[in-house]
Formats: C-alpha cells, structure tokens, sequence
C-alpha cells in the first residue's frame, strides 16, 4: 500500500473516530509520513462531525485540488451475493440493502461518519420529553414512476412494516413507536402513533424516549414505497421497484445480474453523475478478483480479503474500507437439545479458538471477540477474550450428561467465504471435544428460511452492521422477537435493552451495554467470533466513493467516473 492510499486509509479512520489522535499518529509515524501529513490527521481526528466532513471532502491533503466531477457513464460493479428479492421486509440480507439502498430513500440518512442527515425529510423537531418528532418533507419529489412522494407514502411504509400480515423481518426497529407493539402483535387494529397532518408533514410518537429512533429511520425496514405501487402489486415487490433513489430500477436476473439507471429527477440537484450502474453476482472470491483484475468490472464490494494486499498494489486500482460494525458468530438453537442446556454452549464456547478462525476467514483482517460489540466500538469494553480450554469443554460437557460429545449439524452461508471458513474451523475444533458436526453451506434463501424457521443446530451466521447498539441487541436478544433466531428470551436482558434504549447519556448507555454483554458470556445464545474489516476495489477511474463503516455503497449517488 503506498503512502497516499495507506494516508487516505488513516484519514477515514480518523474521520470516522475508529481512530484517536494517538493511533494516528502512532501508526503515520511508524509510516514514515512527513510532519505535514501527521498534524492533518491529528486535526482530522480531533474535528467535529461536521468538519470531518469538510475535511475528507478536499481529498489528499498534499495540494492537490480535487478533481471537478465528470458526468456519465456506467459504472459496472460485481455484488457478492444475491439480493433474492427487491423487498427488504421479507429478508434481513445485506445483499438486499446492496440494490434497494440505490432506488429507495429513507426519511433520514446518515454520512460516511455515521451522523444523522436529512434524507427525504428536510428537517425535523424533537419535543421536548424526546418522544414527539415531526418530520417535514422535500417538496416536489417524485417516484421513478412520476407519481409525488407524500406523507401517505411515508405513514402507508411504517404501517406496512408494523403490519403482523407482512410478517416483517424488521419490524422491531419500529417498535418504539406508540401503539406499534399492539398493532404488530394483532392486538390493536390502528397505528396510533404516526399521523400525516398534511402532505409535507409526518408526525410520530414514542412510547418513550429511544436514543436509537433517528438512526433506526435510515434502515432498510424504513425506506419509503409508494403506496400506489405496492397495491397496484397487491403488496408483492419481491422483484419490482419503484423509488425516490438516484437509480431507477431496470432488471433483476435472480443469481445473474441487476441494472439500474440514473433518475433524471432526483432531488438531489445535479446527482446522480452515473447514468447507470450494472452489476453482476459473483460469490466467487477469484471471480470477482479476476473481474476487475482482467477489466470488466470497475468496482467489487467484499474485495477478497486474501486478495487486498495484492490489489492495493496494483497499477490502475485502488482500495476503500476498513474496519465494520458487525459481527460474525456461532449461533446456537435453543429450543433443541442439547443447545438448550447452558453447560453446552459454555463447553462449546470454551473449545473456540478465534485466531485461526480469523486467519483462515479474513487472512487476518478481523478483531476477535467473544461479546456482541468490540472494544474500540463506542458500546463496547476493554476485556480479554477467553482464551481456547479444551479440558474446561470437556468438563463441562461431561457436567451436561454428553461426556462423549455427540452428533449435531452446522450451517452457514454457502456466497460467503468468510462464512464457509469459520465454520470449517470451528467444525474441526468442536472434535476436539467429541462434537461431531455435519456442515452445510447453504444458499442465503434457504439458510435465511432454515433461521428464521429456528429449523437448525448450530449456525455460522452475522450481522448487517448497525449504526446504535440497540436495534442489534434487540432483533437478536429480545424475547420473542422475530428477528432472535436462537430464541434466546432473559428478562434482566429485555429490561436492559429497554432501559439502554431510553437512556440518553451516551457514558451511562455504555455502562448499561457492558453489563448486558456480562450476562451474554454467560448465558452463550451466541458464541461471537471476530468482527472483520471489509474493503471495496476498483479502477483509479472511479471518483468521489467513500466507505462507510456499515458496509453501504450509498456514495454511488457521489461516484463519477473520469474516463
């Protein structure tokens, strides 16, 4: 990686406070960079949110001026996995947030730093006991269809994703809403908490204060449909679209290919500069390596983390990323024997050893943990990860009647590679303790069926990343929600999720996380694995893309291309 690009790495670390000021200049001077270089990145680490923005928009700080954006052309790009559908309430893939993410708005959206920005709504107030909003739109906006975005839009999407008979993946992110509890359970037939006073204004109010609300409206679960055009589809948008995004979309060839096309009337003035992008599937970590090595393709997500070294160092490319917030995990069924009994997944998680896990999944690029969130993450803390005991396993495997192990079955998600290889890994050191498991790598259609069925054993799954604490721990933790596929329920961890949730003080939330992963490490619904970095490649053609730590392409709707 030579010095620009190992400076722009830094810089957007810096911008988006994984890094301190110390780390910076720790790692810029190990670096060998110039004195002019390390006080711009100890000012960018010590900027505000808001002059993070300005700062990492001037680009290299080495005199260079920007280049002015170029419109036009089609940026052809390779996905690592198969969206499946175009309808993000009926499955919780990234790959689905990877295409819809480019058609649809949210009311609200956050930057490259993970703050909050206004999105479809153009400003907001906050009442103030935190639990009223009122969100005032963009006027003049139109679906790709040329019928007008209103607030019936808007309060016709929440409704839908709350409803019990769309079954919504996630619908817990919109729980906090008043009266939404009793409407997604059945128990109410209105939706008291959202009104629409006018066509420019919608109206929503909590149950109580949720630190989380605005952050949770940026979600897949909350981008905005036309309500014209999901009834004229009686409800079915699995494999149509019709948007306020920047892209248009086309086509959808399940397992082959996705085009879009520029929305000549986005809001955002002189956005999108592409005028289309298509993209092809490849879950083959060579293949889409070898797309854009070989030049038909101008950009891959999930740049093969084998294969990062390589491409930072080759002519005519370069690299995005870096660390994520997500989690990859063992996950275990506990409404099956003998997950059920907590002395096994103790002895499971003790028979763990992560660093091979990290190597041979992510060649490194990964931060073992055993909690939800990692250390340098804001809801996380310092501890050391429990090291691999076999003789501790055993023991507790033997306290639990299964002295001689037994027999049980592993799935995982067969597009990811980083996926397929934990659960190789934790497949053989589970011998080691006389667990013998059956592994399967599953199509993320029928895995995500299989979790959501809780019809499993043990499963190597992960995250989307997340931008507040909250949802993750309540979707996953939560007694009784859809999204707790280990049908994991504790009511000291349900009362700390809520409590976390109220709870404004970012120091006291902290707090409150940290003792809702103690009970975690003991209770083991999950046994966590590591949290990986994550890279995008591409020509040096591509302009104005920035990474964003949860893993988004959102700054497609920024990217141009200079030939």
């Amino acid at each position: 990686m030579n010095e620009r690009q190992e400076f722009q790495r830094l810089l957007n670390g810096a911008l988006s406070g994984r890094y301190s000021r110390r780390q910076v200049a720790l790692r810029a001077a190990a670096l060998g960079m110039s004195a002019a270089l390390v006080s711009t990145l100890s000012l960018a680490a010590k900027a505000s949110p808001a002059d993070r923005g300005a700062t990492l928009a001037r680009g290299f700080q080495d005199g260079t001026p920007a280049p002015e954006p170029v419109a036009g052309g089609v940026l052809k790009i390779a996905l690592q996995a198969d969206p499946t559908t175009l309808d993000p309430t009926q499955a919780g893939l990234t790959a689905i947030w990877k295409v819809v993410e480019h058609v649809y708005d949210t009311l609200v959206r956050v930057d490259p730093n993970l703050v909050a920005i206004p999105g479809l709504a153009e400003s907001w107030e906050i009442s103030d006991d935190a639990t009223g909003y009122t969100f005032h739109l963009r006027p003049g906006v139109t679906f790709h269809d040329g019928t007008p975005f209103t607030s019936d839009d808007v309060l016709f999407t929440y409704t839908r994703v709350l409803d019990p008979a769309t079954a919504a993946v996630n619908a817990a992110n919109l729980l906090s809403i008043k009266g939404a509890a009793a409407f997604n359970s059945g128990e109410s037939a209105t939706l008291e908490g959202i009104t629409a006073p006018d066509p420019q204004t919608i109206v929503i109010t909590l149950e109580e204060p949720d630190a989380s609300f605005l952050t949770t409206l940026t979600t897949a679960g909350a981008i905005i449909m036309s309500k014209a055009f999901v009834e004229a589809n009686n409800g079915d948008v699995s494999q149509v679209a019709n948007g306020t995004g920047p892209f248009i979309f086309k086509e959808y060839v399940p397992t082959t290919s996705v085009k879009l096309e520029k929305n000549p009337n986005y809001w955002e003035a002189g956005l999108p500069y592409l005028d289309g992008i298509e993209a092809v599937i490849a879950s083959d970590d060579t293949a889409r390596t070898g797309s854009l090595v070989q030049g038909s393709t101008d950009f891959i997500e999930y740049a093969p983390l084998r294969d990062v070294d390589m491409l930072s160092s080759t002519d005519g490319l370069k690299i995005a990323g870096d660390a994520l917030t997500n989690i990859r995990y063992l996950g275990f069924n506990l409404q099956r024997e003998p997950f059920n009994i907590p002395q096994v997944r103790q002895a499971i998680a003790a028979a763990l050893d992560r660093a091979p896990i990290i190597e041979s999944a992510v060649f490194g690029h990964g931060v073992a943990v055993d909690t939800v969130f990692a250390p340098s993450y804001w809801a996380g803390f310092e501890h050391e990860v429990a090291p691999q005991d076999i003789d501790k396993a055993k023991s507790l495997l033997a306290e639990a009647g299964y002295a001689d192990g037994f027999k049980t079955t592993l799935i995982t998600y067969a597009p990811y590679s980083f996926m397929t290889n934990s659960a190789i890994i934790v497949q053989e050191q589970l011998k080691q303790i006389g667990i013998e498991t059956d592994y399967q790598a599953l199509e993320p259609a029928t895995i995500s069926a299989a979790l959501i069925a809780r019809d499993f054993d043990l499963a190597v799954a992960g995250t989307n990343s997340w931008i507040d604490p909250h949802p993750v721990l309540l979707a996953n933790f939560g007694t009784g929600q859809d999204g707790n596929q280990t049908s994991y329920s504790n009511p000291d961890v349900d009362a700390l999720i809520a409590e976390g949730k109220r709870e404004t003080d970012l120091d006291a939330r902290a707090a409150i996380y940290k003792q809702l992963q103690e009970i975690l490490l003991v209770d083991l619904p999950w046994a966590p694995l590591f949290v990986a970095n994550q890279y995008e490649a591409m020509k040096n053609r591509v302009n104005g893309y920035q990474h964003y730590p949860t893993g988004s392409n959102a700054s497609f709707r920024e990217t141009w291309l200079s030939e």
